[in-house]
């Protein structure tokens, strides 16, 4: 029985460049928490790296500098063994969301995931960065990869959003060998796949509109999983949970592809979760949780180690 968390972490870029000031920022917890949970027993606890500050933006693309420090104090710590190492998900997301010229609604999160040139070379450069500096702290047979997601607008139809595959499957080719994860960005287009057609636009233009249909396009272009709420919003949604269901259906196939649920997931909502994906699926080895567990801001190991206990409970119930 698996027992998976991803939390994100802000904390990589802090601003100290020795080993004590990581301490500082919590990384000796994070260290502990790797110490007790990657130990054996089928639970896992990874982490995807985030920029300082960046947790009410969705979390941005880190500080290269001060993220390979900081991998460095963590990778060569003597506290940890090999198998207790944890994977390290790199977030590649210049920006946040921003108003959206071309919608009459006017909504931010619509133009959010669209990037200009400049941003999608931005990312490019990026990730180039991290192999390159990360070559000896990295490694794609554990696991360690990136997370990010691209869209683009249908045109003429009413806001909705698709995958833009040239896009993603750019950033994954250059990305290789390291696997990489579609952001919540995939949220996007799980709320909008249904929107009237306003134009009647081509056949072409017209997004997959079943689950099931989403799914093998995001492994079509390359992905290795996807973190999502199940539409925008929370996943304890009720319309969230439904669609959460089917993804869990659809997705979990043994196959090596990561279902990974978050937004707004605590101790507190975890026994909906289960309730609507299933014991099955709620226990399915390529099943992750994504929870920041903050706690005035600032991650809190003993708020892990909780969620830890009751992931378990809900679990074997």
């Amino acid at each position: 029985m698996a027992w998976n968390l991803e939390i994100p972490i802000f904390t990589t870029d802090a601003g100290e460049h020795d080993a004590r000031s990581f301490e500082r920022s919590g990384c000796r917890d994070l260290i502990s928490l790797c110490r007790e949970i990657n130990s054996g027993g089928g639970q896992r606890v990874r982490f995807e790296l985030n920029a300082v500050d960046s947790y009410d933006a969705g979390g941005l693309t880190p500080n290269i500098e001060r993220t390979i420090k900081f991998l460095t104090f963590f990778r060569n710590s003597p506290l940890l063994t090999e198998a207790q190492q944890p994977v390290f998900r790199i977030m590649i997301r210049p920006r946040g969301s921003k108003p959206d010229r071309n919608s009459p609604f006017r909504m931010e999160r619509l133009e959010d995931f669209q990037y200009s040139e400049d941003e999608l070379t931005q990312m490019h450069d990026t990730i180039s960065q991290f192999k390159k500096l990360g070559a000896d702290l990295l490694s794609h047979e554990r696991g360690d990869g990136f997370v990010f997601g691209c869209l683009k607008r249908v045109e003429r139809r009413l806001h909705g959003l698709v995958l833009d595959s040239n896009a993603n499957g750019q950033l994954i080719s250059l990305a290789s060998p390291y696997p990489c994860i579609l952001h919540r960005a995939f949220d996007a287009v799980l709320s909008t796949r249904n929107d009237p057609d306003i134009y009647g636009p081509p056949q072409s233009e017209i997004p997959p509109s079943s689950v099931e249909e989403l799914i093998d396009q995001v492994k079509g272009i390359g992905f290795k999983g996807v973190l999502t709420s199940g539409g925008w919003g929370n996943a304890e949604l009720p319309s969230n949970l439904m669609t959460l269901t089917k993804l869990g259906q659809v997705a979990l196939r043994d196959d090596g592809f990561q279902l990974i649920v978050g937004g707004g997931v605590r101790n507190t909502n975890l026994w909906r979760i289960q309730q609507a994906m299933g014991r099955k699926q709620f226990q399915h080895p390529d099943l992750w949780l994504h929870s920041s567990l903050p706690r005035l801001g600032a991650f809190d190991a003993n708020l892990a180690r909780s969620f830890f206990q009751a992931m378990r409970q809900v679990a074997e119930f």
